[in-house]
């Protein structure tokens, strides 16, 4: 297994004095990359205006086309398994809202339309489907984010037949079906004493789950108190794949990798700064990830391309 930065997107620093300080100039993060199945064109958000939008470019990060320009911002955006349309969030609606398009940004449709943090939608492999995160079932949604009830949900791509797959009162979040569409990864952060990004004392514990698609053999595969999250599969459905901050680095998180049969994790990266919101290549020689730059006072983050050597 290897991983190698092949490329990434400019970044600008300027140089304050003669020795090592340096100031930030940009702040523009380009974040959750995925390669479209069926041209190889990368999708992603940024906020390179100010306001988060969603584009795409060509696979090596040029011929960059706006396919938003609303006045809220646009974000998670998952190519359809054909490549035929792009389901995202949307705050264009004050709220966040699913919304579907076609791949050349037509066609925008709102999906869901209840208060609340309806978020990170992807396709189910058959394309039929989109999972996603709502906090919906809270009682009461004018109570803080953190307290609300963020359960995973499924629907049509009309938005109708909704159907609830967790109920755990908690935060479940970053769902998607394994390749073969048997079973769910997401992120749960559940009410315990653990770390958070920034490796703060945390009441909850972001930790990576797995269960099977009608909730049952739930399973912890991060097991940890760092933060745990942003996980996603191998095209072969035999590893999951996350970033976690279990090296012991404020706000700097690595990729690891768990093999489903044997439970192995591994780390396979090393870098001054964070592997984020990571997905694999169609077919499954690349990862597109967030490379991510981030303190308590800014951030900045950009698309990069790692070849990756699977070793069963």
């Amino acid at each position: 297994m290897k991983l190698i930065v092949t490329f990434c997107s400019l970044f600008i620093i300027s140089v304050i004095n003669g020795q090592n300080d340096f100031k930030i100039i940009t702040s523009v993060v380009d974040s959750y990359p995925m390669e479209s199945p069926a041209t190889g064109e990368i999708l992603f958000s940024s906020n390179r205006t100010g306001i988060y939008q969603i584009y795409k470019s060509n696979n090596e990060g040029d011929n960059i086309i706006p396919l938003t320009n609303s006045q809220g911002g646009n974000y998670t955006p998952v190519w359809s398994p054909d490549g035929s349309r792009i389901v995202f969030a949307s705050e264009r609606d004050n709220d966040s809202e699913i919304y579907i398009m076609n791949a050349d940004g037509g066609n925008q449709v709102r999906l869901t339309n209840i208060l609340g943090d309806d978020s990170h939608p992807k396709f189910s492999p058959d394309g039929r489907r989109i999972i996603f995160n709502s906090p919906r079932s809270t009682p009461d949604l004018s109570i803080a984010w953190v307290l609300q009830y963020h359960e995973i949900y499924t629907m049509d791509l009309d938005g109708g037949n909704l159907k609830q797959h967790t109920s755990f009162k908690s935060i479940a979040t970053y769902p998607s079906y394994s390749p073969d569409g048997n079973k769910i990864l997401f992120r749960l952060a559940e009410k315990e004493k653990a770390l958070n990004w920034s490796l703060k004392p945390s009441d909850y514990n972001s930790e990576v789950y797995l269960m099977n698609v009608d909730g049952s053999d739930l399973r912890n595969l991060s097991n940890s108190d760092a933060f745990d999250g942003w996980p996603f599969w191998h095209p072969s459905s035999k590893k999951i794949f996350f970033t976690s901050n279990r090296g012991g680095v404020p706000n700097k998180g690595q990729l690891y990798s768990i093999n489903l049969k044997n439970s192995n994790l591994e780390k396979i990266s090393e870098n001054q700064n964070s592997f984020i919101q990571a997905s694999f290549s169609r077919d499954g020689k690349y990862i597109f990830a967030q490379r991510n730059y981030e303190t308590d006072e800014y951030e900045y983050g950009q698309i990069i391309k790692i070849e990756y050597q699977y070793i069963r």
